[in-house]
């Protein structure tokens, strides 16, 4: 099995990466991130070739925010299933086969780990908390048609990266807003901190220029003041107060 041939079935893009492993790239790409879907194929002798996603697909997931989840494992198990993969306990999708039969396999593999993007993709849809619902509210009524909600940038790793509020987007002093909450304990919710570090950090090593702001809610000091550090590193952070010392920091 060789670039060419594959190039040759499929039309997607092929690449050696040593000897006997390929990575195939195919246009398609996962519907929460925008990377482009691909698959690692190795020959693993006796005429057969192994072809996985080395579990990218669940990792780069887990980078927006997933966590594991039992049930949802055992549904991706049976739709892999009912495409002749497997799906590991690890969230590697991975298929053995025949080398003359690794063109229909791929072919099944890319339609199937698209499948898997999406199931991800209405995993990671996520209410608006009440924090981010009054951190807009005041956005809107101050700045009106400057605000966008929802918008994508692209960061350094090519992944494409959803914050909450923009104001001024487009423009060469944009402003990105992201806010995190805390729970009734006053803790910081800490899977959106360190999934902001990973998006901040990811858009700034990308060379962006923008102003970044995070808008993090009051609750239990020495938690809040932890989690300012970690985030201090990418963006500028702020402890909301009220709405008038938000406002005038925009509005500096």
């Amino acid at each position: 099995m060789n670039c060419q041939e594959i190039s040759a079935q499929l039309g997607f893009r092929c690449q050696p990466l040593s000897e006997g492993l390929l990575y195939v790239e195919s246009p398609l790409s996962l519907s929460f991130d925008g990377l482009l879907i691909g698959a690692y194929v190795q020959e693993i002798g006796r005429g057969l070739v192994r072809i996985t996603d080395n579990a990218d697909i669940m990792f780069c997931a887990a980078t927006h925010g997933l966590k594991p989840h039992a049930k949802r494992a055992d549904k991706i198990a049976a739709m892999a299933a009912s495409a002749g993969l497997l799906f590991s306990d690890d969230g590697e999708l991975h298929a053995v086969c025949p080398t003359e039969h690794a063109g229909f396999y791929l072919a099944r593999f890319i339609e199937t780990a698209s499948r898997l993007g999406d199931m991800c993709d209405e995993a990671l849809i996520i209410k608006e908390s009440r924090f981010e619902r009054l951190i807009g509210g005041q956005l809107d009524a101050a700045f009106g048609k400057r605000i966008k909600r929802r918008v994508s940038l692209v960061g350094a790793s090519g992944h494409q990266l959803e914050f909450p509020f923009v104001l001024d987007a487009g423009t060469a002093g944009q402003t990105i807003i992201q806010t995190i909450g805390v729970s009734r304990q006053g803790n910081p919710n800490w899977p959106s901190v360190y999934g902001t570090v990973g998006k901040m950090g990811d858009l700034k090593n990308a060379g962006d220029k923008s102003r970044r702001l995070i808008v993090l809610q009051s609750g239990d000091e020495q938690a809040t003041t932890q989690a300012s550090i970690a985030l201090a590193e990418h963006a500028s952070v702020v402890l909301y107060k009220n709405r008038d010392q938000l406002m005038g920091l925009l509005a500096a």
